[in-house]
Parts: structure tokens; sequence; C-alpha cells
């Protein structure tokens, strides 16, 4: 991780750092990444996947309801702008970076 890969990083994430923050940022994905390169050295042949944290407890989840579904003329009624019969959303991927 350098300095061109911060630059990098700030205009793929369209933000803007100080030059402070630009030095904490690799400083602390530095860190990141070097934890990350310790933990790909465990051996983990035979390991079962964890699920939860606590051995023998699930999430539990209830079972799927249909519910009354709303008529598309009453969400519509609630979007600015609309067209035929779809809410329209403003553009948020350009053409260019």
């Amino acid at each position: 991780m350098d300095e061109k890969q911060i630059k990098n990083l700030q205009k793929l994430a369209r933000i803007a750092l100080s030059p402070q923050e630009e030095e904490r940022l690799l400083s602390n994905l530095k860190k990141i990444l070097s934890h990350v390169e310790h933990l790909n050295e465990v051996d983990t042949d035979g390991v079962e996947p964890c699920r939860y944290v606590i051995e023998g407890t699930t999430t539990p989840l209830r079972e799927d309801e249909p519910k009354r579904l709303i008529e598309r003329e009453e969400f519509l009624r609630n979007a600015p702008e609309h067209i035929g019969g779809m809410i329209r959303v403003p553009k948020v991927i350009k053409d260019e970076l």
C-alpha cells in the first residue's frame, strides 16, 4: 500500500483527504493488511466454519408470512417522481470517472 493507491482510493470513494488524513489512512491500512497476512498463516485445515459465536445456538428465524401488498398507485403517490408506473430516481453512476 502506497500513496498512489491512497490517491486512487480517494478518487474511487469520491472523498478528499488532507495530507495528515492520507498519512493516517495509509498507516491504518498497512496495519490491517499486515494483520490479514498474519491470519493467512494460520492452519485452518479441518476446522469447521464458525456460524455462531456461542456453540449450540442459532438465530431464531420467523416464518415468512405474506402481508398486504401495497398497490402500485398507492406507493407511486409517495414518490417524488415516477414514469411508466415506476419510481424515477436520479442517475448515480456516471459514464466516466
